[in-house]
């Protein structure tokens, strides 16, 4: 395995792009917030009566539903609980997703036990995180 540091990345590649982070509690919050003080374009996609819509809000992230959210991006990280992930996957992501779009997860439970089967054309990866995002 491969692990990758800040010094192997090149920031730019990702500037370039809109990600859109699905979820917005303790991982959802983290990389939302870490990927716009890093210059990145960021959308949070969430239910429209999800608590976390105002607080998203008001840390002056733009935040849309989960359809409009994944139809705008051209990254998808997947960042809620695990056990709705797959029917969110299936009702929202799949059929918004872009072709060739990128999808990214924290780990890959739902992955390995079939919950999830990424479209052939998506680039999927894994960013997995140390610690808590709070």
């Amino acid at each position: 395995m491969k692990v990758f540091y800040d010094n192997d990345a090149d920031l730019a590649l990702i500037q370039k792009k809109k990600v859109a982070i699905i979820g917005y509690g303790s991982q959802g919050h983290a990389h939302a917030l870490n990927l716009k003080d890093s210059g990145v374009s960021v959308v949070v996609g969430l239910r429209n009566d999800s608590s976390s819509w105002e607080k998203a809000s008001k840390a002056g992230l733009e935040v849309k539903e989960v359809a409009a959210a994944v139809a705008a991006a051209d990254v998808v990280m997947i960042l809620t609980p695990d056990e709705g992930q797959g029917a969110l996957y299936r009702d929202e992501i799949a059929p918004n997703i872009r072709q060739g779009a990128a999808l990214v997860f924290a780990h890959g439970f739902n992955v390995h036990f079939g919950q999830i089967h990424p479209r052939a054309d998506l680039d999927c990866f894994l960013v997995a995180p140390k610690g808590p995002g709070h």
